[in-house]
C-alpha cells in the first residue's frame, strides 16, 4: 500500500510551520540587530577616543617629536623656524613652521612642516599638520592632515636666552633670529589640568646622537684598566 502524502492535503505550509518560520526569522533579525548595534557602538567609541583627550595628546607628541628634529637649511634669508599668532577672523590663531630632514631614496630630503590651530564652529578648534617637500617630484605640493578637532587651546612659546617669545623670529635686536634652542608647548583641555612640554631642539643645541668619541677619547677608553 502506498503511504505517501495524503491526497486530501492542500499544497503549502501549515499554520504551525508558518509560526515556526516567523519565530526563526525574528530570532535571526534580533541577533543581527544586536551585532550591528555593537559594531556601531564600537565605532562611536573609537571615534570618541579619536576626538577626545587621547587624540589631543597624540597630536602634542607628534608635534614635540618633529619640533625636536627642526633643522636649519643652508638657504640664506629663510628663517629656519617661524611662529606667528593672529586674532583676525578666518585666519589660524597659531602657525608654527619649521624644516625637518626626512629619509629619501638618495639619503635625506628636507620638508617644511607647518602646524596650524584654526577656529571652526561652536568654539571648537582644528589642529592641522601640513607637510611640503622641498625637493623631488612632489616639491611644493602640500599634504594636509587634521590631527585633532574639539575644544582645546595650544600655546606655543619659543625659549631663547631665558625669555619666552610668542612670535619668532623676534623683533630685531632682541635675540638671534636663527634656530632657537627650545620651545614650550602647553595643551589645555576642558576639565583637565594643562599639559606642558618643553622641547629641546637638537640641531640648535648641538646634541650629537649617537655619542661620538674623538681619537683621544677612544684611545683612553681602550687603554683604561678593566672595571673603570
Amino acid at each position: 500500500m502506498n503511504r505517501g502524502s495524503s491526497p486530501n492535503r492542500s499544497p503549502g505550509f501549515t499554520f504551525v510551520e508558518l509560526l515556526l518560520a516567523l519565530a526563526l526569522g525574528a530570532l535571526v533579525a534580533a541577533i543581527l540587530g544586536t551585532l550591528v548595534h555593537g559594531l556601531f557602538a564600537a565605532g562611536e567609541g573609537q571615534s570618541g577616543r579619536l576626538r577626545g583627550p587621547f587624540a589631543a595628546r597624540a597630536a602634542l607628541r607628534t608635534l614635540s617629536r618633529e619640533l625636536a628634529c627642526a633643522y636649519a637649511p643652508p638657504v640664506e634669508d629663510v628663517p629656519p623656524l617661524q611662529l606667528s599668532v593672529s586674532s583676525e577672523i578666518g585666519q589660524p590663531e597659531t602657525v608654527l613652521s619649521f624644516y625637518v630632514p626626512v629619509p629619501g631614496p638618495l639619503g635625506y630630503d628636507v620638508e617644511q612642516i607647518t602646524y596650524e590651530i584654526a577656529p571652526t564652529r561652536d568654539a571648537q578648534r582644528e589642529w592641522r599638520r601640513i607637510s611640503v617637500p622641498c625637493s623631488g617630484p612632489f616639491a611644493d605640493a602640500p599634504v594636509t592632515n587634521v590631527l585633532f578637532t574639539g575644544r582645546f587651546a595650544l600655546t606655543v612659546e619659543i625659549l631663547s636666552e631665558e625669555v619666552a617669545h610668542s612670535v619668532w623670529p623676534p623683533p630685531k635686536g632682541e635675540t638671534k633670529p636663527g634656530l632657537p634652542p627650545s620651545a614650550r608647548l602647553t595643551l589645555a583641555l576642558p576639565g583637565q589640568a594643562p599639559q606642558q612640554t618643553e622641547v629641546l631642539i637638537q640641531a640648535a643645541t648641538g646634541i650629537r646622537c649617537p655619542i661620538e668619541r674623538g681619537d683621544a677619547d677612544a684611545a683612553a677608553a681602550t687603554n683604561a684598566p678593566a672595571g673603570e
